[in-house]
């Protein structure tokens, strides 16, 4: 007799994660070499943060583990190759911060030992973020796992920036930029978070020149940037000041005269109509001293604090200390009309933390229109398909209004420019290597540039960085050859410029070819108020201790069982209850089989997926193979879309339902109906086939049941994993629509009995008496089984009988009996209080639906759950009105 590992009572993800999670390693299940006979899929994972922790964010690497495992299960050479990013600022900002509580200053330490221990720390502790996304249970080739400062990667990165210079793409320019005064680095457009403040609106009289007494009132939200004021702008029609065109006014404090001008920018409705031109602290206004020529005048050093060209009082002083003080001497001065509250819209900078100035500074920059060119055919062409396909929209729009890219950062920690200027002729070189002489003027004194390159400038080239593509061996362009381009990116939007635009890019110039064939964005995770879940906020999840209390499968179930392409994910941490109480559902369906197989004496290990046939001669299994295969079918079509959600509810739904709920309970007579020992066997048989299909399909999201289930299923196999069996193909010919039709009549009867059962409140255990309009019986041999399901007796060529509530069936009439079961007046009472209740509910809910302010000023998901409050009120008023219609 066949004799099994015991299942407890329940999954317990504790005893079994961090065992599975060695055993892949140990046995290097999911490294991956070049093979000739099999397809490649590759993903290349978009490496977090070498200063990372574990997010809401990381969880969605379930995505790609799911697609990687998938495609593995499929035969092909899958391959997903993990890395962490150097993360220029992040990294900086944490060991300046570390020096400096040791009482150590970064500028008094020096670049080289600035470098050593940013090295030692990331040494320390940049490792972290690795070992808490193996906790996801992620199957990586982390024999290729790559850091962004690699050797080797760190060659690619030169070879780019060299080509591109040589190729007269790179330049240097003057110009104003995002800066940080805490970095006191340029930042780009993504590490600058808006927010929006409670501030001021100051009222300034400007007097005119050579008037009596004449201003003008100017608004303005930074008082403290007017002594870089170069002029005051009005609107060309504005006819309040139409006469003022051409004139100067005198800036206060200073007595700078500075000329009134038109400009179309000027919006005639903000403060008094004019506003102060301040070019080098502005992005607008810089645009209008270029029109005007008015030239640019730069206040702050770059931390922030004002430089030598202001008033004396204020030289060093604090931005923000400097705005106190400047008032203070306005209002002193009369030169104050009035201040008014404003809410206004500030740049964070990111790492900073401070609001960040626009700065004008020298920089180095990328020509981006022939590169911008390149990606935009990718997707027009169809080689780059993007999920959602709304998002084209946008990326059509950002690379025909493109800007060159400023990819210089004034840091040590990072990929430093390659370019070297002679210290004679200052002639510029862009080199691979140091060169020992300029070649212009022979001199052997050069100097590097010290700014290091902005990070998404080295991780643009990741899909083919990986392989070390600057100085390949034979064997790595073999590599490069077979695992280059990637299949897909998966990623959030917000990045959709920053990263993946950029390695379309990188892609398209340097290898000829588009980085990957699609490129999925995941939705934004939001918390149940419909916030964006982030660090600041400070309602993100302690994603771990989530995962530690649920079970890892549990959410990744629950989460990707959300995701729907294009919509939010709204969650909380009760989310994983789902994911939790399927992966009990599928342990539990493992120990009922094997507690029946001992009876049977049959050996799982023997049974496989691949004997599977269709018993078209028996109505149950051939109903549920059919149903399988079905199943089989809508999955496969879900993963090729990257509809995973579809995915996992088709597999909830029949795992749960389909499996369980249904056929389990059919052939539970079955197996204790001692006469036909032969039959019962080959059900179980059955049962045994279909679940090692549920385990196959389902181990893309759920990893570590499965593999726990298959282990004790098949103890002969330990040494080897669940990943690597044939995934269950598509068949339509195993797909009977005849069983599956008459089996789901069978459903639909139960079903209305259940719920006749549950409308007039009678106990589960009372057997109830059915008669059905169907004198032939078309259900045959199925009779047992529905009344077992509905505990129920079934009458076929009997005439209702007593008191009955009816049911329309596909067509047919059922009567249930009540006689003896409900106290009608009881009842008629309990329906009445019921109906009130409800109606009360409806009433509020339709009030706050016909209140137009709410209905504008409701975030979307609190609306939505309004509608569905409505909608299903309304459909149990229906039912309740119905019962005591009966009655």
């Amino acid at each position: 007799m066949t004799k099994f590992e015991a299942f407890s009572k329940a999954f317990e993800p504790s005893q079994t994660e961090d065992k599975l999670r060695n055993f892949w390693s140990i046995n290097k299940f999911y490294s991956s070499k070049r093979n000739p006979e099999k397809k490649p899929y590759t993903i290349v994972m978009p490496p977090p943060n070498v200063t990372g922790d574990l997010t809401m964010g990381h969880m969605m690497f379930t995505l790609q583990d799911i697609l990687i495992r998938w495609h593995r299960a499929l035969g092909l050479e899958a391959c997903w190759i993990p890395g962490t990013d150097h993360a220029s600022i992040a990294t900086e900002a944490k060991v300046t911060k570390m020096l400096a509580d040791q009482g150590i200053s970064k500028r008094e330490l020096g670049r080289e030992k600035f470098l050593e221990h940013a090295w030692q720390w990331k040494n320390n502790y940049g490792n972290r973020i690795e070992e808490n996304l193996k906790t996801l249970g992620i199957s990586c080739d982390w024999s290729r796992n790559t850091f962004t400062m690699d050797e080797k990667y760190s060659a690619a990165v030169t070879k780019a920036i060299v080509k591109l210079y040589k190729d007269g793409l790179i330049y240097k320019s003057h110009r104003l930029v995002n800066w940080c005064p805490v970095s006191q680095s340029v930042i780009s457009d993504e590490e600058v978070n808006f927010e929006e403040k409670n501030g001021s609106l100051w009222y300034i009289r400007y007097a005119i020149e050579n008037s009596n007494n004449e201003h003008v009132i100017v608004a303005t939200t930074r008082p403290e940037t007017m002594f870089g004021d170069l002029a005051v702008a009005v609107h060309p029609s504005d006819e309040r000041y139409m006469h003022l065109i051409g004139k100067n006014v005198i800036l206060p404090i200073t007595n700078r005269k500075i000329p009134i001008v038109a400009d179309h920018f000027v919006e005639k409705e903000f403060g008094t109509g004019i506003v102060k031109i301040t070019p080098a602290h502005d992005m607008n206004d810089f645009e209008v001293g270029k029109r005007h020529k008015l030239g640019l005048l730069n206040i702050f050093h770059p931390d922030a604090r004002l430089n030598e060209n202001v008033p004396h009082a204020y030289q060093g002083l604090d931005r923000f200390v400097a705005r106190k003080k400047l008032i203070a001497e306005l209002e002193e001065n009369g030169f104050v009309e009035k201040i008014l509250p404003h809410k206004l819209v500030v740049g964070i900078s990111e790492r900073g933390n401070v609001p960040i100035e626009f700065y004008l500074s020298e920089q180095w920059y990328i020509k981006m229109e022939k590169l911008a060119e390149l990606t935009l055919d990718a997707t027009r062409s169809g080689r780059l398909k993007l999920i959602p396909a709304h998002q084209e929209k946008t990326w059509e729009y950002w690379l025909t209004n493109i800007q060159d890219w400023c990819i210089s950062r004034q840091l040590w920690w990072g990929h430093r420019l390659p370019m070297y200027t002679c210290d004679q002729c200052q002639h510029v070189h862009c080199e691979e290597h140091a060169p020992l002489k300029c070649s212009k003027c022979g001199h052997t004194s050069l100097t590097q540039d010290p700014d290091a390159l902005d990070t998404w400038a080295s991780s643009w080239l990741w899909p083919f960085g990986v392989h070390n593509w600057a100085n390949p061996s034979e064997d790595e362009k073999l590599d490069l050859e077979y695992y280059y381009p990637t299949d897909v990116i998966v990623t959030g939007a917000d990045i959709i410029f920053f990263w993946i635009a950029r390695m379309v890019m990188a892609g398209e110039y340097f290898t000829g070819e588009t980085p990957f064939k699609a490129c999925y964005f995941t939705p934004i995770v939001r918390d149940s108020r419909g916030r964006k879940m982030s660090k600041s906020l400070g309602n993100s999840p302690d994603v771990s201790a989530v995962m530690a209390k649920y079970g890892t499968d549990a959410m990744r179930f629950s989460l990707v069982n959300q995701i729907v392409t294009g919509q939010d994910i709204f969650w909380s941490d009760e989310c994983c209850d789902l994911g939790k109480n399927f992966a009990n559902k599928i342990w539990n369906a493992a120990r009922f089989l094997t507690m029946n197989a001992e009876k049977f004496d049959i050996n799982p290990a023997n049974i496989s997926f691949d004997q599977l046939k269709n018993r078209s001669d028996d109505i149950i299994m051939g109903w549920i193979t059919s149903e399988f295969f079905d199943l089989i079918q809508n999955v496969h079509q879900a993963v090729e879309k990257f509809e995973f959600s579809q995915y996992t509810s088709s597999m909830y739904e029949f795992i749960w339902m389909t499996y369980c709920d249904w056929f389990v309970e059919l052939i539970k007579p079955r197996l204790f109906d001692e006469t036909n020992s032969k039959l019962a066997k080959e059900t179980l048989t059955l049962a045994f086939q279909i679940f090692d299909g549920i385990l196959r399909l389902m181990h893309p999201v759920m990893p570590f049941v499965t593999e726990e289930i298959w282990q004790q299923l098949n103890p002969e196999k330990k040494s080897k994993t669940i990943g690597f069996e044939q995934l269950p193909l598509p068949n339509i010919k195993l797909i009977d629509e005849n069983s599956i039709r008459h089996m789901r009549e069978v459903q639909a009867v139960v079903v209305a009995v259940r719920a006749i059962r549950g409308k007039f409140n009678i106990h589960p255990a009372t057997d109830l008496q059915v008669y059905l309009q169907d004198k032939k019986n078309k259900f045959g041999n199925l009779v047992p089984q529905m009344e077992a399901l509905a505990k129920a007796q079934f009458h076929f060529e009997t005439t209702k009988q007593g008191f009955c509530a009816p049911s329309l069936v596909n067509g047919s009439e059922i009567f249930v009996s009540l006689e003896g079961l409900v106290d009608r007046q009881a009842e008629k009472e309990r329906l009445t209080k019921k109906i009130e209740k409800v109606t009360t509910t409806l009433l509020g809910i339709e009030k706050k639906l016909s209140n137009a302010d709410f209905v504008k000023g409701a975030p979307p998901h609190i609306l939505e759950g309004a509608k569905k409050q409505l909608l299903d009120n309304q459909k149990e008023l229906e039912m309740l009105q119905e019962s005591l219609k009966l009655l």
